[in-house]
Parts: structure tokens; sequence; C-alpha cells
């Protein structure tokens, strides 16, 4: 690595990881195809005991900076990728995540220094079939309280405008993290790039966690963004949804 030439970088790739060796592998093998020469990339492990850090060490050609040591968590991990990262964009791209295009090129022309560029992200099962893919042009920065309408994989946040992820959120940082960005710099402030981004497989830690975590954790998200109100919204949607609009439905279908 050449400490002298990090200033000059126009994107830097953060990848955080623990004791997964495999999806380290597929990531490193997407950043090798797509990396362009004013990309820097870091890896943040968070002290694997396995054979992860082996699998880093045979691709030190490929990253510019090796973070190996404990963490409070992923977003900890990402915070920590973002306070050395030198790049003027930072693309986050987990472990298990697959880049399919050069972020350079999305960039190319782009000359307003917006906040974020964003664009889509395929959402693969498991096995690598698609489910669905994500992102398209935000309307408006109150998507977020639905839920998150991007997959942070898929986004470019500008460093030196970037909020630090509040890691007392255990799978929501993200999601508050850009509504934030958004509120404080406005829309206008971000570009949408109609182009597959990422791979993103889905069933990771997020999805092993129970609806209570999610509920507690939005439920606070509206609170702290001062939309207390949202709570009581989605859960009158949910009793029409589950009481009149579905039980409707199927008695139309019936007839």
């Amino acid at each position: 690595m050449n400490p002298e030439a990090m200033p000059s970088q126009l994107i830097s790739i953060i990848t955080v990881v623990r004791n997964d060796p495999e999806g380290l592998r597929r990531t490193l093998a997407s950043v090798a195809r797509h990396k362009g020469k004013r990309t820097g990339y870091l890896l943040v492990d968070g002290a694997s005991t396995d054979d992860t850090l082996a699998v880093a060490e045979h691709q030190m050609d490929l990253i510019d900076r090796l973070v190996s040591e404990p963490d409070q968590g992923i977003y900890d991990a990402m915070n920590k990728g973002l306070a050395q990262a030198q790049g003027d964009y930072l693309l986050f791209l987990n472990a298990g995540d697959e880049l399919l295009l050069n972020p350079e090129e999305l960039l190319a022309g782009v000359s307003d220094e917006p906040v974020m560029v964003y664009g889509k992200a395929n959402m693969l099962h498991p096995d690598g079939s698609l489910s669905y893919i994500k992102g398209k042009r935000l309307k408006s920065r109150f998507r977020f309280l639905k839920g998150m309408p991007l997959c942070h994989q898929s986004v470019l946040y500008r460093r030196k405008t970037m909020i630090p992820f509040d890691t007392s959120y255990r799978i929501m940082a993200d999601r508050v993290m850009t509504y934030l960005l958004l509120k404080r710099y406005g829309l206008h402030r971000s570009l949408f790039v109609d182009r597959i981004m990422v791979n993103y497989f889905e069933g990771g830690f997020s999805g092993s966690l129970p609806p209570e975590v999610w509920r507690a954790e939005e439920d606070r998200f509206y609170t702290e963004a001062g939309v207390s109100w949202y709570r009581y919204k989605k859960k009158l949607n949910s009793l029409f949804k589950d009481h009149i609009r579905l039980p409707l439905k199927r008695l139309l279908g019936r007839s």
C-alpha cells in the first residue's frame, strides 16, 4: 500500500467481516473484477477465529488496508472503516455481497458533489436465486418511515458529509443514518443511477431476529425523527389490511 496515494482516491470500498471465509472469498473475487484505479479497499475483520484471515492474506494485493480486532458489532466495524477511509465516496460492501460494476463509472461526469449516489441491488435467496430487485428513485425522505427503500450496499456516500452509524441500533443504523443524511442535506443533494450495482444475499443477521426487535427499533426511530404518530398509522394500516382488505378480497374471490 502507498499511503501517499490514499488522499487522491475517488472511492473507498469497505468490507466488514467476522468468521465468514466463504462469504469473504466471494466478495473479494467480485471486487477484484471491478475495482478501479482510483478505488481503495479496506477490510475490517472482527477478530475472526476461523480461516477468514487466511482468505484475506491470499488477497493482500487487492486489499489496501486490513484491520483485525474485536468490535461491538457490524455498525461499530463499519464506523471503523469510515474513520480510516480516504476516498471521496464510500461503498459499504459486506462479506458475502458481490459488486457487479466499477463504481467509478457511476461517478463519471458527476460534478455537483451529491451527498449520496444510489442505484439498485439484486436481492437474492441464500441459494442464489433472485428474490426481487431493490431500489428506485426516491421521491421523499419520508419513504424511510415505511422501511429501508434502498440496499445500503448500492449507495455511494460522500465521505465528508457522512454521519457515523448509531451503534445503539442493532439492525436499523443504516436506515436511520441515510434518513438523517437526507434530512440534513435535502433529497436534491442525492443522485439516482438506474443500474444494478450489487448482489445482496438475504438471510443474514437481521433476518434472524424476532419481529419484536424490529418494532422496538422502528418505534425508537419514529420518536427520534419527530414522527411518533407514524407508529399508529402503521398499526392502523395493518389492522385495515388484516381485518378488512384481505377478508374482502377472499370474499370477492369466492363469489
